[in-house]
């Protein structure tokens, strides 16, 4: 098991969270994705499990994530 974590702008609505996850749930090998504190995402995955590469999989959720409109202070 491994996990992603990043810190985004404020996220306050249930609308806005769960726009973040929505996408990175459905993919392959991600247990879990978690928003804490209003601005921090937390995804558990297994790489062992992606249908890409590690590298690959982290990029497409940093565009995704900025795609709703969430600026990714640090990852």
């Amino acid at each position: 098991m491994a996990t992603l974590s990043f810190r985004v702008g404020h996220v306050y609505c249930h609308n806005c969270v769960e726009g973040i996850g929505k996408f990175v749930r459905k993919m392959k090998g991600v247990h879990s994705v978690t928003v804490k504190n209003n601005d921090s995402v937390v995804i558990d995955y297994d790489p062992d499990n992606l249908e890409m590469g590690e590298e690959q999989f982290k990029q497409i959720v940093r565009e995704n994530i900025e795609r709703l409109g969430f600026r990714i202070k640090n990852y």
